[in-house]
């Protein structure tokens, strides 16, 4: 996938990743989602794009590493 910078309208992306998206419905984060979300996002900062990560994510991702369930 690429990204022509003359294609952005806006220079600034706000991505919000909630619980649902990094686990993907599993009590454990999807690593190769949050892989690929990862990999988009430093393309479009390549292309010149500020890229704003917001994550309401983090209490999934605070269950899994404390060892809840």
């Amino acid at each position: 996938m690429s990204f022509p910078t003359s294609s952005f309208v806006h220079q600034r992306i706000v991505l919000k990743l909630g619980t649902s998206v990094l686990t993907a419905g599993s009590p454990r984060i999807n690593r190769p989602r949050l892989l690929d979300i990862v990999r988009q996002c430093a393309r479009l900062h390549t292309a010149g794009v500020e890229v704003v990560v917001v994550s309401s994510g983090a209490i999934g991702a605070g269950r899994e590493r404390l060892g809840f369930r």
